[in-house]
């Protein structure tokens, strides 16, 4: 319910704002890219003898480089975090896709994002507790993992730094202890970005 009422004050924004906005000149998307962006996000993930459905911190990190002022290549880095409650103590993990990832800006501020790589089930760095005890509370996996962007800028600065507002969905696959995993996650995150 929470995240339904965050995506329709972010969507109330983005219709004030193409309404609204004035296009600032002199700014352009070109060079290096890095961006940060923290939201809120849903997984639902299928374990072999249960199925979870949480709501959690949304994370994520972009770099790479503008082909052009509508076409970036990215490295991605998508987090959902969840609590896991499987073999070993209770914890929070990280549900993750790394992904070489496309960026297209369908307008001047609405943009389009895709990429494949790798899916994982990690441990969250803050939560990390008896590692000399449980060999489980370091452990990675890894799988497929898909991942899928529309996202819009909500604010620009003169010297090429954004604001934007993402709607973000992960697909990832992997085979933990307890046999194969699969999920989603969709997420809702704000993020700043440099070019």
């Amino acid at each position: 319910m929470r995240f339904k009422t965050i995506a329709t004050i972010i969507c109330t924004i983005l219709l004030m704002q193409t309404g609204y906005a004035q296009e600032q000149t002199g700014f352009q998307r070109k060079g290096f890219v890095f961006g940060l962006s923290i939201g809120e996000s849903t997984s639902s993930l299928t374990f072999p003898d249960k199925s979870v459905d949480q709501t959690n911190l949304g994370l994520g990190f972009k770099v790479g480089y503008m082909l052009d002022p509508n076409w970036a290549i990215l490295l991605t880095s998508n987090v959902s975090i969840y609590d896991y409650s499987g073999f070993g103590r209770d914890r929070k993990r990280d549900f993750g896709v790394l992904a070489p990832s496309v960026q297209y800006w369908v307008s001047n501020k609405l943009w389009l994002l895709g990429g494949f790589g790798m899916g994982g089930d990690n441990p969250v760095i803050w939560d990390i507790k008896d590692v000399d005890n449980d060999p489980l509370e370091t452990k990675y996996y890894a799988g497929l993992g898909l991942v899928a962007s529309v996202g819009y800028e909500i604010y620009r600065s003169k010297t090429n730094f954004t604001v934007d507002v993402k709607l973000r969905t992960m697909y990832r696959e992997v085979e933990m202890q307890e046999g194969n995993t699969t999920g989603f996650s969709y997420g809702i995150l704000l993020g700043i970005n440099f070019y």
